[in-house]
């Protein structure tokens, strides 16, 4: 490896044909030229430059090798410059995943804002329950829900959220009594199942222990929202996150139950690959859903659900 540093000062001596005056424009002393010079064509393993007492000239190889070193400072020049373009004015591509329901009904609306305010970057968004492989599928940040693994992943979060167990009056009123979540075996539960799915044993709070529930249905699908109409609708029960299925636990269509058995201190979270100097572009997007997120109804409706 050759540091841009020592091929700058080669390129500065042959452009002013001298050492100190390379030194001048370089602001470092005649000595370090020479040092870097020299350790320069020691690697190379050729004599870069004649020089004289009044004079300094690239040989053959010299020249040859100016002409590459010029082009790759160009292209670093060129590099450096779109760089702080970008800091300046951010623009490029992001790729996000979030949860179908959540992405469709919460974060589409927010990341068409985002577009409207930086036109310069192009939002990539999959919506989907399935697990997302960030590395394989070239994710800059997947959103996720409830309880993470842990994992070697940048997390951030960003707003609070909450999980319900709920079905429908109509359900509830020709089901078995629920009073504890061991119940759950007698009803009918509506599931989500994808590859790599875990939704079809729930969580609950226990004693103060978080436990998984095996739970049994004879209607699952690979939609959150399609598990919330048919929860409405009456044909079992759901366990949903707050976020999406705000409306249904507004105009009541949706009723809570278990409601002392549900796990705390959920969240919203940002997902991200371990990368040094993070894209601004991701930063903005970041403090951009984090803010709209904070202001979103949903976010005051589990505060006053919780309250």
């Amino acid at each position: 490896m050759y540091e841009i540093d020592d091929i700058t000062v080669f390129c500065r001596v042959v452009d002013l044909e001298s050492f100190s005056a390379a030194g001048r424009d370089l602001r470092i002393s005649t000595a370090v030229v020479s040092s870097r010079i020299h350790k320069l064509e020691q690697k190379l393993g050729v004599r870069l430059l004649h020089r004289t007492t009044r004079s300094v000239r690239p040989t053959e190889a010299g020249e040859l090798y100016y002409s590459t070193c010029q082009s790759v400072l160009n292209q670093f020049a060129d590099c450096q410059n779109e760089l702080d373009r970008m800091k300046a004015a951010p623009e490029g591509v992001i790729k996000i995943s979030a949860p179908y329901a959540l992405g469709r009904s919460v974060i589409a609306p927010i990341l068409g804002e985002f577009k409207n305010e930086y036109p310069s970057i192009d939002i990539r968004l999959d919506v989907t329950d399935r697990a997302v492989n960030l590395v394989e599928e070239k994710v800059d940040l997947a959103l996720r829900q409830g309880y993470l693994p842990d994992s070697s992943w940048v997390m951030r979060p960003l707003v609070p959220d909450h999980r319900i167990t709920a079905g429908s009056d109509d359900y509830l009123d020709r089901s078995a009594a629920l009073k504890t979540p061991y119940d759950l075996k007698n009803h009918s539960c509506l599931l989500l199942r994808f590859p790599g799915s875990t939704r079809f044993r729930w969580q609950f709070l226990i004693n103060g222990k978080l436990e998984s529930i095996a739970i049994t249905g004879g209607l699952d699908a690979s939609s959150s929202e399609v598990l919330t109409d048919w929860a409405i609708n009456g044909k079992g029960l759901v366990q949903q996150s707050i976020w999406t299925c705000a409306g249904a636990l507004s105009d009541a269509s949706l009723k809570p139950v278990l409601q002392k058995f549900e796990p705390q201190n959920l969240g919203i979270r940002a997902l991200m690959p371990e990368r040094k100097g993070r894209a601004l572009k991701v930063e903005l997007l970041l403090d951009y859903l984090a803010e709209k997120l904070k202001t979103h109804p949903t976010n005051q409706l589990i505060q006053d659900y919780l309250s």
